[in-house]
């Protein structure tokens, strides 16, 4: 499924991001998502809004924020 900005979605957060409260979770087919606000939600499913797509040399990147 291609998401856009302002897609609603809920995803498990698998570790804590590079930035300050960054989670990282990704989709079931491995789309990386960096979630802004999720930092302290590791092991928890968020609700997040996707705010911007990238595509990257590796495939597409999501950015979000938690809800």
């Amino acid at each position: 499924m291609r998401y856009r900005s302002g897609d609603q979605i809920t995803l498990p957060i698998d570790r804590e991001g590079l930035g300050l409260d960054e989670g990282i979770g990704h989709l079931p087919d491995e789309t990386m998502v960096v979630v802004v606000g999720a930092g302290a939600r590791v092991g928890q499913s968020v609700d997040v809004v996707v705010t911007n797509v990238l595509q990257t040399s590796l495939g597409e990147c999501l950015l979000a924020s938690a809800k």
